[in-house]
């Protein structure tokens, strides 16, 4: 992503909170990655940020590309189940502009126990398109995403601090270390984060289907 595709974390925290305040969307899409620390705990991370990064139950993708239609953020050309590689049409999430940001929506689902988490590349700011599917054994839901009051009072859904956490660890990335220690600022629950990072132990990332 080029310099001109990025965000200030002011930028970017103010598409992320459009989006979290929007009624319709409670309780439905969950801000995740790295600037999840510094919404929740209203500092600013100093950096850029490439994208907005948002986790929804699959079943509430239809309530998200509504919204997203009735804001004029909705453009068909970053939905996942138009790409030409996808060729059965399966939700692989939404990408779109929130205030010029580049936001995305992953759908994720449970299923024998596995969390399964979906995401797309898009060759308008990826280069290439890509179908993409994390999975991550013995991980709930309920560890995974949570609502948190954010500082100015607000209950907004994130990732919770364990699972973003956990996945900063996975990713290990200089860019990381100073969301890292904001979440460790944040505070976190020992017995949750050692559950959380034994699922994240586990996690797989495969491709079905990619177009250059």
């Amino acid at each position: 992503m080029s310099e001109q595709d990025t965000a200030s974390c002011a930028q970017a925290k103010t598409a992320a909170l459009r989006v979290l305040r929007a009624p319709e969307l409670s309780g439905k899409v969950f801000l995740e990655g790295g600037l999840m620390p510094w919404v929740l705990g209203g500092g600013d991370s100093g950096r850029k940020h490439g994208d907005v990064d948002f986790s929804v139950r699959l079943a509430d993708m239809p309530v998200v590309r509504t919204w997203l239609e009735s804001a004029g953020h909705y453009d068909p050309d970053l939905d996942s189940r138009r790409l030409a590689c996808n060729a059965a049409g399966e939700d692989f999430g939404m990408h779109a502009r929130i205030d010029g940001v580049l936001a995305s929506f992953a759908p994720f689902f449970l299923r024998d126990g596995l969390l399964i988490q979906r995401n797309a590349q898009h060759r308008a700011f990826a280069g290439y398109d890509a179908l993409l599917e994390a999975t991550i054994e013995g991980l709930a839901e309920e560890d995974f995403v949570e609502m948190r009051k954010l500082p100015d009072g607000t209950r907004a859904g994130v990732s919770t601090v364990e699972a973003c956490r956990a996945a900063k660890m996975a990713s290990d990335r200089p860019k990381d270390l100073a969301d890292i220690a904001e979440l460790d600022r944040l505070g976190w629950d020992e017995v949750r984060m050692e559950r959380v990072a034994g699922a994240f132990a586990t996690m797989g990332v495969r491709c079905p289907a990619h177009e250059k």
